[in-house]
Order: structure tokens, then C-alpha cells, then sequence
């Protein structure tokens, strides 16, 4: 009878053990990897991943291995416009990424002939693809421009001067949906202007109401509501025609203790964003009347609220609150909301509503410009709802500039936007 050797057995069983750890190691060391490629132009631009550094070569390529899983990549260079981008890496796998930076839109100086522009002001939508109307020399000057950009070059199409004589004591000026009409706000009143009827030039004001505070046009173009308040008087919202010969109370902003309210339609015409500006900003909160129901509800307990504007489906509502910090001058935090008011998210972002704008209709992703804790100064850059950050391009302002207003189109890689009184013009493509 033929007899196992003790001694062998138990040395193959530690070769086998010893093999299948080295196998699993080796493994586990595989799926615990994943290479990235990287293809960057300019080859100075800064790369960092979840805010680690990484070298690039002279040539701007790098290879490196990490471990798989979700990054925030960030590409930076100065003079070009950054790119911040969410990247999930995988087990086993090569990602290559490759980008090439634009270079920072340098500041676009309106001119008509030799003489510049000052004082640009109240920019808005125009009736034109890539057009846009704003105000300049200290709002005497109505303007109308159109710009190309197609290309990384932008180029100014025409810019003419559409008001004659010149205008006086504007303070705002409020659009109809298609541009044929206006409402020009002034120290003495609110003046009605039809485009459709007469041009700029050959037309007179005409009043359309005094003791009017906050103005919004609705978008399907059917009304016009706000705020109307005589001294001594009544404190009502309003619903009127263009002309205001129809008018409609709605709610009664006395009994209701809201004062000199901010309002803001949703893209469908069907609900009002009503904050009021009471001096207890305690009791700022952000109500929502429907225009067919007259329905009026409370969607933001919370006091402190400031504006709130609509995302482009209506679903959700952008909205800022007062908030100080030490790290920052700026004293409003946004947050976002579900249309009836429910899944409330901070986005930890202080920046102003009014300081922002939905990118190319989207109702994920907004421009907003903002003060920059790294270069402390203002910068404009895109951020992701869906992934609470910052995302896409950032464009860095230099020091003491700080944005005033900014403009997008839904169709358009055009972003439009007032700093220190010069106009601006981005080319995001």
C-alpha cells in the first residue's frame, strides 16, 4: 500500500494558499486601479483632482493611476477660462481627457464711431436672435446691438442708438415678452411705450400709472402685474392690460402685512412669486399666488428671503436668503426648491439671484457671478444643480470689477454682462 508523505501535502497546500493570496492581491490590486490620461492645451494650465495637484508635461500630457471612483476635476490657467467637471473613474479601465481652454473674453468696448459708450446699463433679451437692448450715458441713450458668435470670435454685427431726444430720470425699464412694447420707470411715474405702434424716436410717453412699486410682465404677454400702493392709500397687487385701463385687486397686501413686494412670473404665465420687503426681515417670507385660482400660499416659512426666480420648466424655484459671512462680502446665500415648496437645498453658494442666469434653457444649470475667496474678487462661473457644485467653465474678473447684471440666451454660447459700467460680452461655446 503506497502512503502520502505528510511533509508534501502540507507544503502544496501552502503553495496553493500562498498562490491564491498572491492571485487575489493581485486582483484586488487591479480592480483597485484605473489610469487617467490626461491631454490638456495650454501644457501651464493647473490640474487638480478633489483639489490635488497634478504635474503636467511639457506637452501638456500626463498619465497617472487612481483609484477608481467619483472626482471633481478642475483645469485652470491664467488668462483662460477654468473648467470644473464631475469625472467617475472605473476599475480596470483608461479614461483619456482632453480639453483645450479659451482664452478669457477680454472686455468689449461699445463704440459708435469713435466715441465710447459709458455707462452701460439695464441690459435685456432683444427681439432677435443674439440681440439685445440696454441703456447707456447715464440711461439717456436707448440702444440696440447685435452681435455674431460663432466662432471663438465675437463681432459685433450693428450697435445703434434707438432713442431721440435724449431720455431722462430713467430708473428701470420693464420688457413685453416680444419686445413691441415697454414700461420705463421714473422718479414721477411708470410710462407706457408701443414699439408696435410707433418706433422710439417718433412716439411721446405716455403714463401709465404713478405710486407703482415692483412691475412684472407676464410671459404669455395677457397682463401685467404690480404693485400699487398710493400714499395714504390702498396696498394692492394688480393685474392690468398694457395700458392700464383694465385693472383687477387681487389680494390686498394690507391685511396680509406685506410691504413693497418683489415679484417674478413663472415661464408659464400660471404663478407669482411674491416676497415681501418688510423692514422685519423675519417676516420675508416667499408666497405664490396662481393667476387662475387666485390661490395664495406660504412655500418658504423661513424670513430673511430676498428674490426668487423660476427654472425654465417651472419646476423648481432659485431663490437667495440674507446671510453674513465672515469669508465673503457678499450677504445672500441661494437655495432651491420644488415648485410647492418641498426639498429645500442650500447650495452653500453666497451669490444674488438677480447676479445669475439659466444657460441656454436649461433648468439644471445657471451662470452666476459671484465673489471668489481664492482671488477675492468677483468671478462668473457655471454651476449644476443636480450635482451641487460648480461645473463647466469659470471665468475670472479682474480685481475691483465687480458684475452688476448678466444675460443669457436659451439657444445661444452668448453670455452678456455689465461690470463697472462697461458692457461685456462671453463666448461660451
Amino acid at each position: 500500500m503506497n502512503r502520502v508523505h505528510p511533509k508534501i501535502n502540507s507544503r502544496s497546500l501552502y503553495i496553493g494558499l500562498a498562490i491564491i493570496i498572491v492571485a487575489m492581491l493581485l486582483l484586488f490590486w487591479l480592480l483597485n486601479r484605473s489610469v487617467l490620461v490626461f491631454q490638456i492645451s495650454p501644457a501651464t494650465a493647473v490640474v487638480t483632482i478633489d483639489n490635488k495637484p497634478l504635474k503636467l508635461g511639457s506637452d501638456g500630457y500626463l498619465k497617472t493611476v487612481v483609484k477608481p471612483g467619483a472626482y471633481t476635476l478642475k483645469v485652470e490657467a491664467d488668462g483662460y477660462v477654468g473648467v470644473t467637471e464631475e469625472i467617475i473613474l472605473k476599475s480596470v479601465r483608461t479614461t483619456k481627457y482632453e480639453t483645450s481652454l479659451s482664452q478669457v473674453p477680454t472686455p468689449y468696448e461699445i463704440k459708435t464711431g469713435e466715441n465710447v459708450i459709458n455707462n452701460v446699463d439695464f441690459v435685456a433679451e432683444g427681439d432677435d436672435f443674439n440681440t439685445i437692448f440696454y441703456f447707456a450715458d447715464n440711461a439717456s441713450t436707448l440702444y440696440k446691438a447685435k452681435f455674431s458668435g460663432g466662432s471663438d470670435k465675437i463681432e459685433s454685427i450693428y450697435n445703434l442708438p434707438i432713442s431721440n431726444p435724449p431720455l431722462k430720470s430713467i430708473k428701470d425699464i420693464i420688457w413685453s415678452p416680444k419686445k413691441e412694447a415697454a414700461l420705463i420707470v421714473k422718479d414721477d411715474g411708470v410710462y407706457f411705450f408701443d414699439f408696435k405702434k410707433y418706433n422710439f424716436v417718433s412716439q411721446e410717453e405716455v403714463l401709465y400709472g404713478r405710486d407703482i412699486g415692483d412691475i412684472a410682465w407676464s410671459p404669455d404677454d395677457s397682463k401685467i402685474a404690480y404693485y400699487y400702493a398710493p400714499v395714504g392709500g390702498e396696498h394692492s397687487l394688480i393685474f392690468a392690460n398694457k395700458t392700464n385701463t383694465e385693472m383687477q385687486r387681487m389680494l390686498n397686501f394690507k391685511d396680509l402685512g406685506i410691504e413693497n413686494p418683489y415679484l417674478a412670473w413663472s415661464p408659464d404665465s400660471e404663478w407669482l412669486i411674491i416676497i415681501p420687503r418688510n423692514k422685519d426681515r423675519s417676516s420675508n417670507k416667499i408666497y405664490l399666488f396662481n393667476a387662475y385660482t387666485r390661490a395664495f400660499s406660504t412655500i418658504n416659512e423661513g424670513g430673511g428671503n430676498l428674490e426668487a426666480v423660476f427654472s425654465p420648466d417651472n419646476s423648481k424655484i432659485l431663490y437667495s436668503t440674507y446671510a453674513a459671512s465672515a469669508d465673503t462680502p457678499v450677504t445672500s446665500i441661494l437655495s432651491v426648491m420644488d415648485k410647492s415648496g418641498e426639498n429645500k437645498q442650500s447650495l452653500n453658494l453666497y451669490a444674488h439671484v438677480g447676479k445669475s442666469t439659466w444657460l441656454k434653457g436649461s433648468s439644471e444649470k445657471f451662470a452666476v457671478a459671484t465673489y471668489d475667496k481664492a482671488t477675492s474678487s468677483e468671478a462668473i462661473f457655471e454651476y449644476d444643480l443636480k450635482n451641487k457644485q460648480a461645473s463647466g467653465f469659470n471665468l475670472p474678473l479682474a480685481n475691483n470689477i465687480t458684475v452688476k447684471e448678466i444675460l443669457s440666451y436659451a439657444n445661444s454660447n452668448l453670455l452678456f454682462y455689465i461690470a463697472n459700467n462697461q458692457f461685456y460680452v462671453a463666448n461660451l461655446k
